[in-house]
């Protein structure tokens, strides 16, 4: 399963869950695509800021591994889950419930650019997508030690 950035046409952009990269392709033949915020069929993939799949998130930058390394078996989603938290609990400044007020002033070029996370209410989101202010929701999954 990967995920994919998609634009419309209307320059809405959101994200799909596919197989593969060929099922995304096929889909989008196929007009099965379909932007939630305007219904637009007209889509491209375009670049993701990180995937999860076939390389995994390290502590370390260049310590990825490589795409021609074979893992015996498949990794559980929840190690992926745990991984991606980890690295962005590292990796990212935590604003709060800041996050919408922060990442417009970033946005706009009123503060440096870095990875922020944080809270937003439903009404913050909405804003933040009429700003074209690109974000990813990712729900916090508390693990036990």
């Amino acid at each position: 399963m990967i995920a994919i950035d998609i634009k419309c046409d209307n320059g809405h952009i959101f994200e799909g869950w596919f197989a593969d990269s060929d099922s995304f392709k096929e889909q989008k033949k196929n007009l099965l695509i379909s932007c939630p915020y305007c219904g637009c069929n007209d889509v491209e993939r375009i670049p993701s800021t990180f995937s999860i799949g076939n390389k995994s998130i390290s502590d370390t930058p260049g310590d990825e591994m490589n795409s021609s390394d074979k893992r015996e078996s498949p990794i559980p989603p929840k190690t992926y889950l745990y991984d991606l938290q980890r690295h962005i609990d590292k990796h990212f400044e935590d604003v709060g419930a800041g996050f919408a007020e922060e990442a417009l002033k970033i946005h706009h070029g009123f503060e440096e650019k870095r990875n922020i996370r944080g809270t937003t209410t439903d009404e913050e989101e909405r804003e933040l997508r009429e700003e074209g202010v690109p974000f990813v929701k990712i729900p916090i999954i508390k693990f036990n030690s």
